[in-house]
């Protein structure tokens, strides 16, 4: 693939900073826009290779200067990571309308809602349950819409719960709270929801960054199109709990509990509920048919690195 020059919006979170290395390693020129907020992670020798440019998008986007910097960067693709309102997604389409430009978004698993399919394919029918995820879902089909009409050039990636160094993930009990996973280390116990037999799809950011790269690299087949973005595997609330655990060598202790149990009990926990009652398992079928593309790491790999991770910076502490 000849060179290009690919912007990407927020580039210093934990997707752009993985994708970004991968770009600069494929020889192609990389503009950032980051509000300079966050530290890229992990870092390392690209940082000198890149243009970094701090810029406000909700600022710009409300002064109207956000299409003028847009246009400015000169950008053959451009990979918008923090689009999260319609609203922004319109001035992009309305930006980039009848240029060559190929603009890949940043979605979310959770356009799909509570789990009906298992594997769910990207053709499941959208049933969004919370705000972030409606606008996701609107943002989704405003770009594949104007793609169809021929305005833009348009890729949706959909990851599931990025999981790997850097980040804290998500807990067996379902918030991104390390307590708990302190709790398990020192095998104690923790209460598992609805007998933890939901689902997570943890995603290493490597390989949500991978798939955007591939999407690049085979835009004629990914112009279009929405795809999944999850670890070769599923595992329930309680498989991670125990999986979690061996890594110590203890064994899982929970206490089962339901949710309206708890929340009687403790108040509700809103980004639990969430997670349990939704469930995640989606397939990633169509990116390795359309894209030849299959993740690099199980979800178990991509919990045991961010564990590691968590242990090096000392927010979870092993006897």
């Amino acid at each position: 693939m000849k060179r290009k020059k690919v912007l990407v919006i927020g580039g210093t979170g934990h997707i752009g900073s993985y994708l970004i290395p991968s770009l600069v390693a494929k020889d192609h020129e990389v503009v950032v826009f980051s509000r300079g907020k966050t530290a890229a992670y992990p870092e390392g020798f690209w940082e000198k290779e890149i243009k970094m440019v701090t810029v406000d998008r909700e600022k710009e986007e409300r002064t109207g200067r956000w299409p003028e910097l847009i246009e400015e960067t000169g950008a053959d693709i451009i990979v918008d990571i923090i689009c999260f309102e319609p609203e922004s997604a319109q001035i992009l389409i309305d930006t980039l309308t009848g240029k060559d430009v190929h603009l890949l978004s940043c979605g979310t698993v959770w356009v799909y809602g509570k789990t009906r399919i298992v594997p769910t394919p990207e053709s499941a029918p959208r049933f969004p349950e919370n705000d972030y995820a409606r606008k996701k879902a609107i943002i989704e089909s405003k770009l594949l819409q104007a793609t169809r009409e021929g305005k833009v050039k348009a890729t949706v990636i959909h990851p599931g719960h990025i999981t790997g160094p850097g980040k804290t993930f998500v807990t067996p009990f379902g918030d991104h709270n390390p307590e708990n996973l302190q709790k398990i280390i020192d095998g104690e116990e923790i209460y598992l929801l609805d007998g933890g037999f939901s689902t997570l799809h943890h995603v290493h950011p490597q390989d949500v960054a991978s798939l955007f790269l591939r999407a690049i690299e085979k835009e004629t087949r990914a112009i279009g199109e929405s795809f999944n973005c999850g670890a070769s595997e599923a595992m329930t609330f309680w498989g991670l709990g125990e999986y979690f655990a061996s890594l110590f060598g203890k064994e899982f202790y929970f206490q089962n509990i339901s949710l309206e149990e708890y929340t009687e009990k403790f108040g509700y926990p809103e980004e639990a509920a969430q997670h349990v009652r939704q469930g995640c398992c989606v397939s990633m079928l169509k990116a390795q048919e359309v894209l030849n593309f299959t993740p690099r790491y199980s979800a178990r790999e991509a919990v045991a690195l961010a564990t590691d991770d968590l242990i090096k910076k000392g927010i979870l502490k092993v006897n």
